[in-house]
């Protein structure tokens, strides 16, 4: 039978892709951004801390232990050599526009293409790459019989109402979630992969924290009622904690993945899963269908960018 060897969980931040040079221009960036309420009043609340995060020698530190985690994954990927990976992501106005999103979208197409945005259309053109390559249009297979399969087992047999996409939208990229993966993990040994879209930005119909986990659980269990002999991976894509570095919620989340603990998982407040925080419901989507297999956290690094605590953090993890 088929059956998932292999998991993993990975931020895809623009900041991984971006030149250490040019770190410093992030926090004037963050400053004018929305989801970041009170700038000067986190200003003051940091004040007898955040400066040596910012220095550069720490900065510096951060940048490459983030590339040497990238690198790990990728390296575990090419040693699992799964058949397909099932990549949940997240979709933040790629296909959807947030006033018209599923909670949960299977794409099933045989094959997805890149389609990179013009660059100079692009803000943040450094990081570019990370998403699109040189900017070259790809197609990147797509194993649509595990995705039909997953379709029909998950809403026939383990209650799960999901939406289907087999014909690719062509309203914009294909989204950072899965194109970051392509790119920064897979490289040139291009694995057929199966899209799941989990809406996390978007209130009111963003999946619970123990829902998703039971998600994991029926894709494993979907999986493992597949025909063939295929090795399947999972992977989480997104997250940590952004636009505001919360290192308390991280490494309560690396610990109850850790420990498989689920109530403790369930029992993180709503609100704590909103804006950028949110794709952290990836990573737990990822925990229920890999339980089975040992958790690595290869790396946590809380990357604070600006005076008010602003930044990501960081995260990365295998399952084996």
């Amino acid at each position: 039978m088929a059956r998932i060897t292999f998991g993993m969980g990975t931020s895809h931040s623009q900041l991984l892709s971006t030149p250490h040079e040019e770190f410093a221009g992030h926090a004037a960036r963050d400053r004018k951004n929305p989801h970041i309420k009170d700038w000067n009043g986190l200003v003051r609340e940091k004040a007898a801390w955040i400066g040596r995060e910012l220095t550069y020698e720490v900065t510096l530190a951060r940048h490459q232990a983030s590339q040497a985690a990238l690198e790990r994954l990728s390296m575990a990927l090419a040693e699992a050599a799964p058949d397909v990976l099932v990549i949940v992501g997240d979709d933040q106005g790629e296909w959807f526009s947030p006033d018209n999103i599923s909670a949960l979208c299977i794409y099933w197409g045989a094959s997805v293409e890149n389609l990179p945005p013009p660059i100079e259309q692009v803000s943040r053109r450094s990081s570019y790459w990370g998403y699109y390559g040189d900017g070259t249009n790809r197609e990147f297979p797509v194993d649509a019989e595990l995705g039909y399969h997953l379709l029909d087992s998950l809403t026939i047999e383990h209650g799960f109402d999901v939406a289907q996409i087999r014909a690719q939208p062509r309203n914009g990229p294909f989204g950072h979630a899965w194109s970051f993966v392509h790119q920064r993990i897979m490289r040139d040994r291009v694995v057929p992969i199966v899209p799941l879209l989990l809406n996390c930005y978007f209130p009111p119909n963003q999946p619970p924290a123990r829902r998703c986990y039971q998600l994991g659980q029926a894709i494993r269990r979907s999986v493992e009622g597949w025909g063939g002999d295929k090795k399947v991976g999972v992977v989480g894509s997104g997250g940590l904690s952004h636009f505001l570095v919360d290192e308390e919620l991280d490494r309560a989340v690396l610990k109850a993945l850790e420990a498989r603990d689920v109530d403790a998982l369930a029992r993180l407040p709503r609100e704590q899963l909103n804006s950028g925080n949110s794709e952290i419901r990836n990573w737990i989507v990822a925990a229920g269908a890999a339980e089975h297999l040992s958790i690595e956290v290869v790396d946590y690094i809380p990357t604070y960018r600006s005076e008010a605590g602003s930044g990501i953090g960081l995260g990365f993890a295998l399952w084996q």
